[in-house]
């Protein structure tokens, strides 16, 4: 590793080349959706994103013969720190050469970081937490990723493990295609949920902060025992509404009440990555029209969050919340849809994801390592 060189990202100039590494790793990889590089520099931006409001990191690049070759982010999320009551440091938005002395010379430089801030663990790739993109995609590589989903050449778990991390949990991808699904089944069960008083209605953009506030209620309470889940804060909620609110199909966003009180919420998208493809990371005035335009041709539909408060949990609401979103979408031209991602220790939901006749098709790991103090 001697011939490489890691240097922490401190100037604009550093910054525009971490952001922009991706289209030399990916230059010949259809499958590779561009990211777009002004969300890329907002998501990275201290003083726009409100993660790090609690959190702190420091970005890293790797040069070989003088041309940048790595990148890796090491960041700590004091509230999820707190939460968990652990001293843990995570990696991020990682992208190498095939060269495992790169990545090794990557990773020593963000485990270094983290043992100088007391951390005893390093996990990832989150970019930044569970709530954003998460996970390194271990199969289907010829498959590209649909909207806020990860993607990486086949050669990353390969380099990741070499540097010493281990699994430590699947997130799993379910595919669904309309033509299999049993919808007569699905609705049966969403006609239990309304028997027992559950009502279901779609999001109103007409008052889409208060709406918000209601998803904040359910997310909360829902998600809380899930495997790495991390409270969102109210400036979170706001910034992530901000981003959303333009591209949120109404009836694509369900909530389930009791009474007045929401009780569960399912997020879905069309896959703007179809579109997204196209603008090769610009989004200026001719890239919107492009945007606009190719969205008239979007068939596949991301359900991006489900989830149902604890003391009402197994009683069916799930289904009546995928029902509606399967049905109105298929209103809207859905032909396949996913469903992700769905951590593989989380029965009910793999359950769901099999009862309605999806199958698991893509998977994507979360890998650890402890450090040596």
């Amino acid at each position: 590793m001697s011939d490489i060189l890691i240097k922490a990202v401190e100037s604009k100039k550093e910054l525009e080349q971490f952001i922009k590494l991706p289209w030399a790793i990916y230059r010949n990889d259809p499958s590779w959706v561009p990211p777009l590089v002004a969300e890329q520099k907002k998501m990275l931006d201290t003083g726009h994103n409100p993660f790090f409001q609690h959190a702190r990191a420091a970005y890293f690049l790797a040069f070989r013969d003088g041309e940048c070759r790595g990148r890796i982010s090491a960041h700590i999320d004091d509230n999820s720190n707190k939460f968990h009551h652990e001293k843990c440091c995570f990696f991020g938005f990682f992208e190498s050469a095939e060269d495992p002395n790169v990545a090794k010379a990557l990773f020593a430089a963000a485990e270094k970081w983290a043992r100088e801030k007391g951390m005893d663990t390093v996990r990832g790739p989150f970019n930044f937490t569970t709530n954003d993109t998460a996970g390194l995609l271990i199969d289907a590589f010829d498959r590209p990723p649909v909207i806020e989903m990860t993607y990486n050449p086949p050669y990353y778990p390969v380099l990741v493990e070499a540097c010493g991390y281990a699994k430590t949990m699947d997130l799993l991808a379910y595919f669904l295609d309309v033509q299999n699904i049993d919808r007569d089944r699905i609705k049966m069960l969403a006609r239990r949920c309304e028997q027992k008083g559950i009502t279901f209605r779609s999001i109103n953009k007409k008052v889409f902060g208060q709406e918000v506030k209601i998803f904040k209620e359910v997310y909360n309470q829902a998600w809380s025992q899930n495997w790495g889940f991390v409270p969102l804060t109210e400036a979170e909620i706001d910034h992530y509404a901000k981003s959303f609110k333009d591209i949120v199909e109404p009836d694509y966003v369900i909530f389930a009440f009791d009474g007045d009180k929401p009780v569960g919420s399912l997020w879905a998208l069309p896959d703007y990555n179809h579109s997204i493809k196209r603008l090769n990371g610009k989004m200026g005035p001719l890239e919107i029209m492009k945007f606009l335009w190719h969205n008239r041709n979007i068939t596949h539909t991301r359900v991006m969050t489900a989830g149902v408060i604890k003391d009402y949990q197994k009683r069916g609401i799930e289904a009546g919340l995928v029902s509606r979103v399967i049905e109105n979408a298929v209103k809207k031209g859905t032909k396949t849809g996913e469903l992700s991602w769905v951590l593989e220790n989380n029965l009910m939901m793999n359950r769901l994801g099999e009862a309605v006749g999806a199958r698991v098709y893509k998977t994507y790991r979360v890998y650890e390592k402890k450090l040596n103090q």
